[in-house]
């Protein structure tokens, strides 16, 4: 049996948004969000592809990208 227990979900503030949103990770190639992660420093693709705030010669499934997503999502 599953047991599911509430949890405290991370909600952006109002007013950001629709900075914050942004599309799926798995539909958007490094360099296409490393673009518009120029243009939007709020925007989330800076936790779920954060290799874009890192070299890009670095493989996306480094374990710097994990520690940097977790970082910025600590500064968020």
């Amino acid at each position: 049996m599953v047991n599911v227990r509430p949890f405290q979900a991370v909600r952006p503030n109002e007013k950001l948004a629709d900075k914050i949103a942004s599309l799926p990770y798995d539909v958007l190639s490094s360099a296409e969000a490393r673009e518009l992660g120029k243009t939007n420093p709020y925007s989330f693709l800076h936790i779920d592809k954060a290799e874009i705030d890192l070299e890009e010669s670095l493989s996306p499934y480094d374990d710097l990208v994990y520690l940097k997503a977790k970082d910025n999502l600590r500064a968020f």
